[in-house]
């Protein structure tokens, strides 16, 4: 499922016509997961913050890439047309980047960085601010809004690996339920999954999730036939995130249990049917708001979302809040989890991946409604 070089050159070229909406001579992404979607180049050292890893976009001419010199030819196999200037080591050599944008006709050019909302820049402050002062004919604005346009909408290549990371998480999921017994703990079923995503898969130096929580609340608690699992997992593919949450019960459901999950299985269906190109992301919030109040449970309010977009990062845009004007448009991915509270603060929650199409939306993962059942 690796990124082709086609693929990462049509990027590209969206982006070009974001840049020009938006009057900009040439983007510059530092932040890890606009670096990685722009070069294809996924790497732990964009963790380590002593080495900013560094890929620019011109409106005209050739990428280029600023970056530690042993990740140059990596990058160079991803976009063959970057041209690659690598630094040795610590500190981050700045004049290398000055070098760049010199070289790239930039000196005088209004340049794009990460400086909006769910946005960080790549560079820290005062490398900024010597960037400016030798470049003092060079403007900086704000490229978020290219970039959150750009990632939003999601390439055929990127619904396919989303699609590929739900089918192993869920491969995950059944293993797991099928080998936890009574008497072991939350602990070991959280251990459980980190160890099946593992094995079918899941990237290793991206990593995927797993949170769990139980009707116990105690990880330590041994689990007895009766009580409740929850977990929000997902495996990691080409470092595509994927984001699930399934229920299980150990043993025979009781009516309640069917109840609960009855009820967050019609609040998740609920939503889904206000998932179409044209609604507002705030138009699903309030379908799942209205049918929690239907449920006699209360109504969303303020910043509360429940749900997201999906990509390289498990959390993106959009939030599916109240307060998000967002237009869902074809090729949007959205994970939809509704979640409330019992009185005895178990949290219920599930939750599944569609991308919105033409006519309304397609699965990307399903069967969050069903409640597992662990044989004891």
């Amino acid at each position: 499922m690796a990124v082709s070089p086609a693929e990462i050159a049509a990027r590209h070229e969206r982006l070009r016509r974001g840049m020009e909406a938006a009057h900009l001579d040439a983007v510059l992404v530092g932040e890890k997961y606009n670096y990685w979607y722009l070069s294809g180049h996924q790497t732990r050292e964009i963790e380590k913050v002593m080495r900013p890893m560094l890929f620019l976009v011109p409106l005209d001419g050739d990428p280029v890439a600023v970056v530690y010199r042993q990740q140059g030819s990596s990058v160079q196999a991803k976009v063959p047309a970057a041209r690659i200037y690598g630094y040795e080591d610590v500190p981050f050599d700045v004049e290398l980047l000055e070098q760049a944008l010199r070289e790239s006709g930039l000196e005088r050019g209004r340049i794009g960085m990460e400086l909006g909302e769910n946005h960080r820049l790549g560079l820290p402050y005062t490398d900024l601010r010597s960037l400016q002062e030798a470049l003092p004919a060079m403007t900086i604005a704000d490229a978020g809004p290219v970039l959150d346009g750009l990632r939003l909408h999601k390439s055929e290549y990127e619904i396919a690996t989303l699609r590929a990371a739900a089918d192993m998480s869920l491969l995950a999921w059944s293993a797991a339920t099928k080998q936890f017994r009574s008497g072991q703990t939350e602990a070991d079923f959280a251990t459980l999954m980190a160890v099946e995503l593992s094995r079918v898969g899941s990237n290793f130096d991206v990593a995927g999730h797993v949170s769990t929580a139980t009707s116990v609340g105690d990880r330590t608690a041994p689990l007895r036939p009766g009580d409740t699992i929850w977990c929000d997992f997902g495996a990691t593919l080409d470092g595509y995130q994927a984001d699930v949450a399934r229920r299980a019960v150990l043993g025979e459901p009781t009516k309640e249990h069917l109840a609960v999950q009855e009820c967050i299985a019609t609040l998740h269906a609920r939503t889904l049917q206000a998932v179409r190109p044209g609604a507002l992301a705030s138009d699903v919030a309030r379908a799942c708001s209205e049918a929690m109040v239907d449920a006699g449970l209360p109504p969303l309010s303020g910043r509360k979302r429940i749900g997201h977009g999906l990509g390289l990062n498990a959390g993106e845009s959009p939030s599916l809040s109240l307060l998000d004007a967002t237009v869902l448009e074809p090729g949007v991915v959205i994970c939809v989890e509704p979640r409330y509270l019992l009185p005895t603060g178990e949290k219920i929650h599930i939750e599944d991946v569609v991308v919105v199409t033409e006519d309304g939306y397609e699965p990307i993962s399903q069967g969050c409604g069903t409640l597992t059942v662990i044989d004891v």
